[in-house]
């Protein structure tokens, strides 16, 4: 390290002439050139002039002086040796490169000869400068102790040297890294007091205040720190033209300064620095110097603090801006992006004003642009990043806004239009976003149609187009005004003036057709839609919007027929755009169906059934909405039955139930289909429609019924009487005289069908219900009596047909059994009929006791009795006979009395007769026509028999 040190150091340039080798006067010591340290100082090197070298090489050369230097005796040979051999070696290269080990040996060799000349006191030279060599060569030995021996030895023997001042600057340094901080202050002031050069009365100024500050002498070092400060700013033209060194040195000491500001109270400390020393131009710098230490200690809040100390008590400092950057830089090393936000946010309030940022210096006000383009993007991005919307989030937003208006005001005329464009888009973004769209719709206007050369000015211009667009919408939507869409025209005429080529401006003209639709101005609707399907690079998707909005007019005038042509480009549109839903091309299909509905409805109106029909039909074929097209199929089928055309409609109707199950069932299509068929006399098919879907109710019988009566109609009279008879065979008991009625009703006709007189289930069903029931009619009364006669007929012949055998007991029973259940109808029918049923009743009643009083006396005899025994038995015969003839003639007899209550007829006559077979010596009778006595308007004739009696009992 020593070579590379004496390389670097002592250079020298040898003369190479013999003569000049032996002039006296061929060499020189040169003084002063030396290192800033004792660590940097070198031996005394020999300055030679520049001769022409001999034809010898340097390593030759080098070689002999170092012979030399070895050999001789003398020491200021050996020392002048030494100093050619190290001038040699420095210009030489690395041939001549002595080893640090060889170098040292040399240099204590020297120094043996250096020790000589001073313990001699014989030099021809000055003794004063070969001590400062001899301390020189310690010192590179690194024997500083020595050293600094040698330099005292000078100061004191030779005070005035001109190399004094070095000697004790040197003696003061040696003292300050041995930490003797006193002694070090003591010399430095020396050299401070002494003629020393500025630069190292500089020097020593400065390491005083070191030494100062190392014995805690704060108070003294401070003052001695800022004296260098003064003494430099005064010499820079307040620290403008320093060179490296001065630099470096000035640095250090606002950095010491700094350090001791920290220990001692930090900003405040500052203040009793400038106070005591009555104020510094350059005192913003050690608040700043102070806020740099902090931050190269990772002391980022007391950076902070300090800077903002400052701005506090010198808000107007011409400074102040820069500490406020400062405030930023110094959260941003720290990596504290909320805290670096919000200085940059207090920047830019600080200088928002035309005012305030007119304050700042053209770097400042650069600097303020690009902090409050930043400030812009952060609060653009914190409020998007929230997500849901909210007050604060609003706020934020406007905050941006203001800031991007701001920036792109002062950008004007500095910046490129290409950012102020950008700068004037990003604002009415903030702006829209905060809410505030006539603030968007201003920034998104200048930055489209004022900043000329920014090439997103069109797009610009469309968000203002589109903020009117949303604004008009709402305002239609909310209030149905129409005054807003008057804006959007004005905002849309401008746009089109402007950027005439504009793809968007047919999609524009389109949804602002649909808003004056909405709004009820369908002229003006309609002329915007016509212009956007006419434009030349209008989208399928305008195209279709531009034909909807026509269609829709011409619907609304009535024009059905034009309205159902734009409908149909729009379906062309449709089939050309492949991202519209299938929804959006079914709504469509349904308004062209409606328009061909209301063509339809239209001619109905004016009695055209073919071309109402036609238009109903084509319906269909359109692909609508389901309820329109089945409404369609159904008003056809309508006008025809209006129009009485029944075979059309019929099968209209029948393709409708085919297409449309489901919905036939709802709109009654089987109803006017049985319509259809009985007005066109189709009873059977009537009938057949009405069966086929009665299963389908819940009570499918009056359906059931009503097409038994069809059936009827249509002569189809078995159908109807199955019809009939399983509706009774499930009915339940009437709950109504109305039910009652219709089902004695429908027995009697199935009784009519089979035959009145023939018994039958229903001829007993029939009287069993009547008699049960608590609701009764005449004819219901008189259904029911008549079939009670013939039942009552039918028991009579059963019972006539037993024949009494032996045992005369077994066979006697089953008669009486019979006879009872002839009895029976026989009362029912007397329950149930008249006065004619009650005759008939009576002598049918009589009749079964005769015929019984009959039947036992020509009963079965025993075959095994005597003739007596078959006398006796025939009496007991007799004796069991009679009861029952008796019974026969009491009942004729009350047949026959009934004559007194004016009633006559057949059965009573046929009484009479058998009463005059039974007991001929009790009745001899005689009849003849007498007038009933009576009101004579009322009178009638009454048929009055007068029995004369040839028994003695006569007139009972």
């Amino acid at each position: 390290m020593r070579r590379l040190i004496a390389r670097s150091i002592l250079i020298a340039l040898i003369s190479t002439g013999a003569s000049a080798q032996e002039s006296g006067g061929n060499f020189q010591i040169n003084l002063g050139e030396d290192g800033k340290t004792i660590g940097e100082m070198r031996p005394v090197f020999l300055e030679m002039s520049s001769q022409a070298l001999p034809a010898i090489s340097l390593k030759e050369v080098a070689r002999r002086y170092q012979r030399l230097f070895e050999e001789s005796e003398e020491p200021e040979v050996r020392i002048d040796a030494l100093h050619r051999l190290t001038n040699l070696h420095s210009i030489g290269g690395e041939g001549l490169d002595l080893s640090p080990e060889q170098e040292e040996v040399i240099y204590r060799e020297a120094l043996k000869s250096y020790e000589m000349i001073v313990k001699a006191g014989r030099y021809q030279g000055r003794l004063d400068e070969l001590l400062y060599q001899t301390a020189k060569a310690y010192a590179f030995i690194g024997n500083d102790e020595q050293s600094v021996q040698r330099l005292k030895q000078l100061v004191g023997l030779y005070p005035t040297s001109n190399l004094a001042p070095e000697a004790r600057f040197r003696i003061a340094e040696s003292a300050f890294s041995e930490g003797q901080f006193s002694e070090a202050e003591q010399a430095y002031a020396q050299v401070i007091g002494s003629d020393a050069r500025a630069d190292l009365q500089g020097k020593a100024i400065y390491m005083k205040g070191w030494s100062q500050y190392k014995q805690d002498k704060l108070g003294q070092a401070s003052h001695t720190f800022l004296t260098v400060l003064d003494d430099y700013y005064a010499q820079s033209d307040g620290f403008t033209a320093l060179d490296g060194g001065a630099e470096a040195l000035v640095n250090d000491t606002f950095r010491i300064l700094a350090l001791m500001a920290s220990r001692t109270g930090g900003a405040a400390a500052i203040d009793r620095m400038i106070a005591a020393e009555g104020g510094k131009p350059y005192d913003y710098l050690l608040y700043d110097r102070l806020g740099d230490y902090y931050l190269a200690n990772e002391r980022y809040t007391d950076s902070v603090q300090v800077n903002q100390y400052f701005i506090d008590n010198n808000p107007a400092h011409p400074r102040a801006p820069a500490m406020r950057a400062q405030i930023v830089s110094v959260w941003e090393a720290g990596g504290f992006a909320a805290e670096a936000r919000a200085a940059r946010t207090d920047f830019v309030a600080a200088y928002d004003q035309p005012a305030t940022y007119g304050g700042l210096s053209e770097p400042e006000q650069a600097q303020w642009r690009s902090l409050a383009n930043q400030v812009g993007s952060s609060l653009y991005a914190e409020a998007q990043a929230t997500g849901s919307p909210s007050p604060e989030v609003t706020s934020t937003f406007a905050s941006a806004g203001v800031i991007y208006d701001r920036l792109a005001d002062v950008s004007s005329g500095i910046e490129a239009p290409q950012k102020i464009g950008e700068q004037r888009r990003l604002a009415g973004d903030a702006w829209l976003q905060a809410g505030k769209e006539q603030r968007a719709i201003e920034a998104f206007e200048k930055a489209g149609y004022e900043q000329s050369g920014y090439d997103g000015a069109a797009d610009s211009a469309w968000a203002a187009v589109a903020l009117y667009q949303a604004s008009a919408r709402q305002s239609v939507t909310e209030a149905g005004a129409v005054e807003p869409l008057d804006v959007m025209v004005a905002a849309l005429d401008r746009f089109a003036t402007a950027y005439p080529g504009d793809s968007r401006l047919p999609a524009a003209e389109a949804d602002l057709a649909n808003q004056l639709l909405t709004a009820g101005d369908n002229q003006r609707a309609q002329r915007f839609a016509k212009a956007a399907v006419a434009h030349p690079k209008a989208s399928d998707k305008t195209l279709l919007a531009g034909w909807l909005v026509i269609g829709q007019t011409e619907f609304d005038a009535s024009h059905y027929d034009k309205s159902e042509q734009a409908y149909r480009q729009a379906l062309t549109s449709v089939k050309a755009d492949s991202n519209v839903k299938p929804e959006r091309e079914a709504e469509i299909r349904s308004q062209l169906a409606l328009s061909i509905y209301r063509q339809g409805e239209a001619a109905a109106q004016q009695n055209e059934v073919d071309a109402a029909v036609g238009h109903f039909q084509r319906v269909a074929g359109v692909g609508g909405e389901q309820g329109l097209t089945i409404g369609a199929a159904l008003e056809a089928s309508v006008v025809l039955l209006k129009a009485e055309r029944w075979q059309p409609a019929i099968d209209q109707l029948q393709d409708f139930r085919s297409r449309y199950p489901e919905q036939a069932q709802a709109n009654n299509v089987d109803e006017k289909l049985v319509y259809a068929y009985k007005a066109s006399g189709q009873y059977d098919l009537a009938a057949n429609e009405i069966l086929e879907h009665a299963a389908d109710s819940a009570d499918p019988w009056p359906a059931r019924i009503m097409a038994a009566g069809l059936l009827e109609q249509a002569g189809s009279n078995g159908r109807a009487n199955m019809i009939y008879g399983d509706y009774l065979d499930q009915a339940s008991d009437p709950a109504s005289a109305e039910e009652h009625v219709r089902q004695q009703s429908l027995r009697q006709k199935l009784i009519e069908a089979d035959g009145v007189n023939i018994p039958s289930p229903r001829l007993e069903s029939l009287v069993d219900t009547e008699l049960a029931s608590e609701w009764h009619s005449d004819k219901t009364l008189t259904w029911a009596a008549a079939a009670a006669l013939v039942l009552a007929a039918d028991e009579s012949s059963r019972y006539a047909d037993i024949r009494l055998t032996l045992p005369l007991s077994q066979t006697l029973a089953a008669k009486k059994a019979a006879l009872q259940k002839a009895l029976d109808r026989y009362q029912q029918a007397e329950a149930l009929g008249g006065s004619e049923v009650k005759s008939q009743a009576l002598f049918g009643r009589a009749e079964l006791y005769r015929v019984l009083a009959r039947d036992v006396m020509s009963s079965e005899r025993p075959s095994n009795l005597t003739e007596l025994e078959l006398a006796q038995y025939d009496v007991l015969l007799e004796e069991q006979a009679y009861p029952f003839e008796e019974k026969a003639i009491d009942l004729h007899a009350a047949n026959h009395q009934q004559i007194a209550s004016g009633v006559y007829n057949d059965w009573v006559q046929k009484s009479m007769d058998a009463l005059a077979a039974l007991y001929p010596a009790r009745y001899s009778r005689e009849s003849h026509w007498m007038p009933w006595s009576g009101d004579s308007a009322q009178s009638a004739n009454s048929i009055v028999t007068e029995e004369v009696m040839h028994a003695s009992n006569s007139g009972s």
